[in-house]
């Protein structure tokens, strides 16, 4: 072979090979291409895994001594309300012994809410009871108060020492409508009848649940690792548990109010 040759096969393998090289990274664009179609049609980014979550699902008790209902002699509009108001404090469920209307949040969790404009949570003035007499919900959320009975009722909203609403709803008012403006614990009042009382719980995270007749509840989505759990009841008070969730799936546990004075209302 001659020198020109040599020179041309040389010039004809770097092509070749240029040609190859250049085959290669149009298929790898063609792969990338494919990759980031499919992630967008499913809605999942190839530079990020998603974060594993857990749940943690449980039960809170109370064995506690039994505590009595309280009952309030009524002496205004008797006639509509009735002599006596009856209110039970305490609900606990006779096969279980889980405790209904506790508040079961997990604390230090900073993530940004993804649903800003939640519905409004809904306060009537009903039967001279608040409904409901327990209700969470998120900071920016509004509150829509009513009244549906015949008689005048004053909501009396505070946070500590603070009062943040009080408006008189008399019968057939429009409904009034109040933004949780910070996180804590509301207490609702109606000043015109002293044993009407409801409590609202304001969270800046959606990490929160209110346990079920039988005691029970369910908090999803939640990053694996320790975390400390706040369990809060209007009569026996608040008691704190550290537990550990799992990377995936359910986290189960059993969580006892103690009967002592770290369990009284805080």
């Amino acid at each position: 072979m001659t020198h020109d040759q040599e020179r041309l096969t040389t010039r004809s393998s770097d092509v070749l090979s240029i040609s190859r090289h250049s085959e290669g990274k149009d298929f790898m664009k063609g792969v990338l291409f494919l990759a980031l179609a499919l992630s967008a049609v499913q809605g999942i980014s190839p530079l990020h895994a998603e974060t594993p979550t857990g749940t943690l699902v449980g039960r809170i008790l109370y064995v506690g001594p039994a505590i009595p209902d309280q009952v309030f002699e009524v002496t205004r509009d008797s006639g509509f309300c009735g002599a006596q108001a009856t209110i039970r404090t305490v609900t606990i469920h006779p096969k279980t012994r889980g405790l209904e209307g506790a508040v079961v949040s997990i604390d230090g969790v900073a993530v940004p809410l993804s649903d800003p404009a939640a519905p409004a949570l809904v306060l009537t003035n009903t039967r001279c009871a608040f409904t409901p007499r327990l209700a969470t919900g998120v900071v920016g959320q509004q509150v829509e108060i009513r009244n549906d009975d015949p008689v005048m009722h004053n909501t009396h909203i505070s946070m500590g020492s603070r009062t943040l609403v009080n408006v008189a709803m008399i019968p057939a008012s429009r409904p009034v409508w109040k933004p949780l403006k910070q996180s804590g614990i509301y207490t609702v009042k109606c000043d015109a009848h002293k044993f009407m009382q409801a409590h609202i719980l304001a969270f800046t995270h959606p990490f929160f649940s209110i346990t079920d007749e039988t005691g029970a509840f369910r908090i999803p989505s939640l990053p694996p690792g320790e975390h400390q759990v706040t369990i809060w009841h209007d009569t026996l008070g608040t008691v704190h548990q550290s537990v550990t969730i799992a990377a995936t799936g359910d986290t189960h546990v059993t969580l006892e109010y103690p009967n002592h004075a770290d369990a009284r209302k805080q």
